[in-house]
């Protein structure tokens, strides 16, 4: 997946996008329930993220990684280009975190948070079991880098 993209120009969309939530924190009407929902879009992402990332090494590759195989071209490393797998847990592990989510947010309060949990937010829980065990029964049939040896 070639993505070209100068640092200049990553920069600068980095710092108009920090800018903008910025400004909406000292804007906003209160700033805890502003942060209150910073802090929930970050958990909705980075559970399945984590559940997908966790399986992969400490499950999958046991805790080991083949440095120079990530510094190769993708055409000739071990791991390749893109892990659909991965891809594919994390989506549905956002999905299932998403059901069971409760926020201050309309958008991010979950059906299944909502009617039958009365509020209760498990979406961390949801996004990390999800995106993880979808990610161990997708990964199985894939071709993984060989492990690099223990010196020692």
């Amino acid at each position: 997946m070639e993505v070209k993209l100068s640092r200049v120009a990553l920069a600068a969309v980095v710092g108009i996008a920090g800018y903008i939530v910025t400004i909406y924190f000292i804007f906003a009407p209160s700033f805890a329930k502003a942060f209150d929902n910073w802090m929930i879009s970050l958990l909705l992402w980075m559970s399945p993220w984590a559940g997908v990332v966790l399986a992969d090494f400490f499950i999958k590759r046991q805790g080991q990684i083949d440095v120079p195989e990530l510094y190769k071209a993708p055409e000739v490393s071990a791991y390749g280009d893109i892990n659909w797998a991965g891809i594919i847990a994390f989506l549905v592990g956002l999905v299932a975190g998403w059901s069971l989510e409760d926020g201050l947010v309309g958008a991010l309060q979950g059906p299944i948070s909502l009617s039958l949990l009365g509020g209760a937010d498990l979406s961390w829980l949801a996004g990390i079991v999800v995106a993880g065990g979808l990610y161990l029964a997708l990964s199985r049939s894939m071709v993984t880098a060989p492990m690099a040896l223990k010196k020692g």
